[in-house]
């Protein structure tokens, strides 16, 4: 009764056609091979530790934006540690929510209550502690004011008004100081120092002005001569005055119109204006400068 062993097929010869047959081997259902699952994964670094240069829970405290910068597995002692708010206070979270299975009984509260009192009170008592002297009695307050009223009394009597005559009488007069003789002072007469140090420096910057007006004079060409400044300002409104009349006489003459320059001396006429224009403005350039020198045949 016994099954006899399964043929073993053999992969046929490339190129061959495989073709499967019949066999009463394939009826025997065959054992199914449970896969067998691989341990569930544990990781070396525990749960609670921070990731290398974790930004978790930093809210709050005093750790610059990272943590666990060296990624460090176990849990470093540190001088500053995350805590919850208000975690040093009172009783822990949740311990301070009241049982509602107990009923409230007189005195069992937290606070606002009665105090609880020993059975048996002393009287108060200061003890051996210093106190301050009693008050004094009518009696006592009388006969210190009697002898203070004799005291007096039996004091001398000062006259102030003879005693400061008196005083006056016997006191030395005050001496008046010696009047100062100021013309026997030993720089009497003289030119104070700080005077004669301001006289040299006017003068050296006299001197130094001096200096430079001549070597601005030895500057000037030769045959030349500087123009001076209301000759200058002269020319220059005669040639805006002559530029002007000029200028009208351009504008009125018929020769603006490229229509009208039908004659060369039309057109002459309106190159010489222009032209006169020209070297006017260039005249009135040349003599806006602030050093102008001309010849001195020209004067």
């Amino acid at each position: 009764n016994t099954i006899p062993p399964r043929p073993v097929v053999t992969s046929p010869p490339s190129g061959a056609m495989v073709m499967e047959a019949e066999s009463i081997y394939s009826l025997i259902p065959q054992p199914v091979s449970v896969p067998s699952r691989p341990p569930m994964y544990r990781s070396k670094h525990p749960p609670d530790m921070p990731a290398t240069f974790s930004t978790f829970g930093l809210a709050g405290t005093s750790k610059p934006g990272f943590n666990n910068v060296g990624g460090t597995l176990e849990e470093q002692q540190q001088a500053h540690s995350y805590v919850q708010p208000h975690a040093t206070f009172g009783l822990p979270n949740g311990a301070s929510a009241p049982n509602p299975g107990l009923p409230l009984s007189k005195g069992s509260g937290r606070g606002g209550g009665a105090v609880l009192l020993a059975d048996r009170v002393d009287k108060f008592s200061y003890g051996d502690t210093a106190r301050k002297p009693p008050v004094p009695s009518r009696a006592e307050l009388e006969a210190s004011f009697r002898a203070t009223l004799k005291e007096k009394e039996s004091r001398e009597v000062k006259n102030f008004v003879t005693s400061n005559a008196v005083e006056n009488i016997l006191s030395v007069p005050p001496t008046e100081p010696a009047p100062i003789d100021w013309t026997k002072k030993p720089d009497f007469g003289k030119v104070p120092a700080y005077l004669d140090k301001i006289k040299k420096e006017i003068s050296d910057e006299y001197e130094y002005i001096r200096s430079m007006q001549e070597a601005e004079a030895d500057d000037t060409p030769s045959g030349m001569r500087k123009l001076e400044e209301e000759e200058r300002q002269e020319l220059v409104n005669q040639l805006k005055r002559r530029w002007d009349e000029l200028n009208v006489t351009y504008q009125k003459t018929s020769v603006l119109s490229l229509n009208s320059l039908d004659t060369i001396g039309k057109v002459k006429r309106k190159e010489m204006l222009e032209a006169q224009l020209a070297q006017i403005e260039k005249d009135i350039e040349k003599l806006s400068k602030k050093v102008v020198y001309v010849r001195h045949d020209e004067c």
